[in-house]
């Protein structure tokens, strides 16, 4: 065979016609469940079909759309029971299907002497004498018909059809229209939605899934100004892991990263649901106390060196020391955080002085404010 007789091979990259198919099925399907969503926020298509059963002075005008295994009637005048409240009807009754099948209207004068459409179920059990439906369409599919229907035979004239005709225009652009903006509001929320989730995670440790640095400052903002309005009490424990670098220098930085989420989950589950714990960076973690007291910041303080030491972590055995303070209004933020600061450096101090095992002892506190 030469190689002007061979028949033309298909290119890798070139879609079948199977595949071409199966693409233009989804995405019909996804326009028409668009245009499904579309109908239901709107009015206008009720008012198309109310305006064609007027002035063509037809018992039945509706738009419905054609999926795969049913007809969706959309809106809808003088359709017969038990279809008006079904608002669906199989595809063998739909002459709307047709419609859609031939990309193109369908025009019945007499439907029960037509020898295409005179055993078709619309006819015969639905009782359909005349019709005329015209495609609905969004962008290139059609996904529908707007039509008119009578039960006795009818002669449509040219202006019938011709208003038939714009009314399927005016609802295709009602319809792409309400989609337009559907798609909108859809992106909008998408967007609100991914604003939402950058500013937690802006406010979130990664690693531990506690907040972080920011959303501590910023609640610690919050809290002061709360107090300005409503006098109370406000509370602070710092919490830091005792020989951190060694745990990184002898079991590596996963164990170490380990240790920290785990101290984390911990920490979180002896807090109060108003109670914020916050990783500031490091193995250092701090957590806010609305409405506490110093005593209730030492009790605190105590339950974690306790719950963090109960047992081991990634295998190894692990204790955090921790440091507490009181907010005074006269003294301001700053000395509020330096005073935790330095109670945890006197618990951290004494801790490295203690020569016997009391040192390691979680629930030994060194000084008022340290632990």
């Amino acid at each position: 065979m030469s190689s002007a007789s061979r028949p033309s091979a298909r290119s890798p990259a070139d879609p079948s016609p199977a595949l071409d198919a199966e693409r233009a099925a989804t995405a019909r399907r996804a326009a028409l469940e668009q245009a499904v969503r579309a109908g239901q926020d709107s009015d206008g298509l009720e008012r198309l079909v109310r305006m064609a059963a007027r002035v063509l002075d037809v018992p039945v005008a509706m738009v419905s759309f054609v999926a795969a295994d049913r007809e969706i009637i959309q809106a809808a005048v003088g359709l017969p029971e038990p279809w008006a409240s079904l608002r669906s009807t199989p595809l063998s009754h739909s002459l709307c299907a047709q419609v859609v099948r031939l990309r193109g209207p369908v025009i019945l004068f007499d439907a029960r002497t037509d020898p295409a459409y005179r055993r078709h179920a619309a006819v015969v059990e639905m009782g359909a004498g005349a019709y005329a439906g015209y495609p609905v369409q969004h962008e290139e599919h059609t996904l529908g018909a707007f039509c008119a229907a009578d039960f006795v035979p009818r002669a449509w004239s040219a202006h019938d059809l011709q208003l038939l005709e714009d009314l399927a225009a005016a609802a295709s652009d009602e319809l792409s229209l309400r989609i337009a903006l559907q798609e909108l509001q859809d992106s909008r929320e998408r967007l609100q939605q991914l604003a939402a989730q950058l500013r937690t995670q802006s406010r979130t440790d990664a690693l531990t899934g506690v907040a972080n640095r920011r959303r501590f400052e910023e609640r610690l903002v919050e809290e002061i100004a709360r107090l300005h309005r409503h006098p109370g009490e406000l509370a602070l424990v710092l919490v830091d892991v005792d020989d951190f670098k060694q745990v990184n220098d002898s079991a590596g930085h996963q164990a170490g990263d380990t240790v920290l989420a785990e101290i984390a989950a911990r920490t979180s589950g002896v807090l109060r649901r108003t109670d914020l714990l916050a990783r500031l960076g490091g193995d250092e973690f701090a957590v806010l106390l609305p409405d506490a007291d110093a005593a209730a910041a030492a009790r605190l303080a105590q339950r974690v060196r306790r719950v963090v030491a109960a047992r081991p972590i990634a295998d190894l055995r692990v204790t955090v020391s921790t440091g507490t303070a009181a907010y005074v209004p006269s003294r301001g933020p700053d000395q509020f955080y330096a005073d935790a600061d330095a109670a945890l450096y006197e618990a951290k101090g004494a801790r490295r002085a203690a020569a016997g095992p009391a040192a390691d002892d979680p629930s030994t506190a060194n000084g008022p404010g340290a632990g």
